[in-house]
């Protein structure tokens, strides 16, 4: 079982790094080596501040998540983190700006409460580790990278769109709506549930009862 384990999360971090890459260069490299969309052109100074603060965050994650690492280089995992922090910020701070100016209205909404998330994770993942709180700091990290990925996600749309979930959707504002929210939230309930729920319904089976049974009288 653990074996099988391990394959898992092997694959998922291949996938995971993958995507992350691809999102480089496809939205980052591509912005930095002269392609501007209608979008971005409007708000170069935010749209760049986020696209770094956020690049920060997406390539240094995974280390944060090394065993090896955090065990064996423990000043490495210790300052990486600190920049996965400070990217972090920069990369929720942007985004709150830009869902408030944002040429696309379908996504302000989305990208409102995911800056938040983002922010409110990050922080709670720090506050965590400076009271020395470790378990709850590593939920939080893995809070903090599933709504930073979640940025990555939405792109996902444009490569596997959701007409097999959903059907075909004409209306190309709906639509960009629908992935928006998709990609955004669903991670982060995922999250939530390997998280929290899972642990909780393993604790809860196979614990007895000390209470004893009143009979019916």
């Amino acid at each position: 079982m653990k074996q099988v384990e391990r394959y898992l999360s092997f694959i998922s971090w291949i996938i995971i790094i993958g995507l992350s890459i691809y999102f480089f260069i496809e939205n980052v490299g591509v912005y930095f080596t002269g392609y501007r969309s209608d979008s971005y052109t409007s708000n170069p100074l935010w749209v760049s501040t986020h696209l770094i603060g956020g690049t920060l965050a997406l390539l240094l994650g995974p280390f944060q998540f090394s065993k090896w690492l955090r065990t064996k280089y423990v000043t490495f995992h210790r300052l990486s983190g600190k920049i996965y922090i400070i990217g972090a910020f920069i990369a929720g701070l942007s985004a709150l700006r830009l869902s408030l100016i944002s040429t696309c209205v379908t996504c302000r909404v989305s990208l409102f409460i995911l800056a938040i998330l983002v922010l409110f994770t990050t922080f709670s993942a720090w506050w965590c580790i400076k009271n020395k709180n470790i378990k709850a700091h590593q939920q939080f990290m893995v809070r903090s990278y599933i709504c930073v990925l979640s940025f990555v996600a939405v792109r996902i749309g444009g490569i596997v769109p959701l007409d097999f979930l959903f059907g075909q959707i004409d209306d190309p504002t709906f639509g960009r709506t629908v992935n928006e929210y998709f990609f955004s939230f669903v991670p982060i309930i995922c999250g939530e549930i390997f998280l929290t729920w899972l642990p909780a319904l393993k604790k809860t089976k196979g614990r007895k009862t000390t209470t004893p049974i009143n009979p019916v009288l």
